[in-house]
């Protein structure tokens, strides 16, 4: 098998037609290289007519009966091929019926520049469909209360978009925790909702999102009978306080998503349960940080 592998020298004369194509050949047998040069550059003015296509690079090859044809869009490596019989190129009508072969599968395989280009300025012009409806499902950690203590649980929210980078969050939460102090242990249940008005950006599949919004809920406090014989008892009461969301998610295949979410807030109604003379026990109050972590659906 022979590969026409030589680069044909100088400027041809066709360089200043509708494209830049180079034509990569080495003489096969009863194959006039220089006519074919002629033949495609007048094939190329013909069949580019009107039209600008992007530089390529034209490669043949001899392979007994068959030449094989690769023409490769030098921008973006895209490959087209096309296959002759190499007894159908012999004598003048043979050579030009292999330019026209040459020709048709540069302009055919390649969009014109100003084509091209109008469509990726159309692509990059296209933001991403707005999805305004999102629903997801996460296990979060908290941590509050004095002294400190951990609450663990669960929380599921709805975000409604009402603009491209703003949308208005909605979560309800239940947590539950335990606190051990020297007296006794006691134990947390806590159901809480909130809201927040989010502003974000995205960058293909990633989003961040970020603002301030509203806690109120329901603690329940119950400690336990202690060693000395003492009664325990429960207390419930509502708590409430500002908070501040920062939140970055990931879509994939423009629907699933699974996303992350620090948070922080301050009790501003706080829960105190106090012992029976009085002296707190256990109080939900001051500020608390959290953690979310978990996948959802946009619609």
């Amino acid at each position: 098998m022979a590969a026409l592998g030589l680069a044909l020298a100088g400027t041809p004369a066709w360089a200043a037609g509708p494209t830049d194509v180079r034509l990569v050949t080495e003489a096969c047998p009863g194959i006039d290289a220089v006519r074919l040069e002629e033949l495609v550059a007048l094939e190329l003015g013909t069949v580019g007519a009107g039209r600008t296509l992007s530089p390529a690079v034209v490669e043949l090859v001899c392979d007994g009966e068959r030449i094989a044809i690769t023409a490769t869009e030098t921008q973006t490596g895209r490959q087209s091929h096309a296959e002759v019989l190499a007894r159908g190129t012999t004598g003048p009508a043979g050579l030009r019926l292999l330019a026209i072969s040459v020709s048709e599968l540069v302009a055919t395989s390649e969009a014109p520049i100003a084509q091209r280009r109008s469509h990726e300025r159309e692509n990059a012009q296209q933001p991403e469909p707005m999805r305004r409806f999102r629903a997801s499902a996460a296990a979060s950690l908290r941590r509050v209360a004095r002294p400190a203590t951990w609450l663990e649980g669960g929380a599921l929210g709805a975000d409604l978009a009402f603009a491209r980078h703003f949308a208005l969050a909605i979560e309800g939460r239940g947590e539950i925790g335990s606190t051990t102090t020297i007296l006794t242990t006691v134990d947390w249940r806590v159901a809480g909702a909130s809201v927040a008005v989010l502003a974000g950006a995205g960058r293909g599949a990633w989003r961040i999102e970020a603002g301030p919004g509203m806690e109120v809920g329901l603690v329940k406090l119950s400690a336990h009978d202690t060693a000395t014989g003492a009664k325990g008892s429960s207390l419930s009461a509502p708590w409430a306080g500002p908070l501040g969301r920062l939140r970055v998610s990931r879509a994939f295949g423009g629907r699933a998503l699974l996303l992350g979410q620090i948070e922080g807030g301050w009790v501003m109604k706080p829960v105190t349960g106090d012992v029976s003379d009085g002296r707190p026990l256990v109080e939900l109050r001051g500020g608390w940080v959290g953690l979310t972590i978990g996948a959802g659906m946009a619609f």
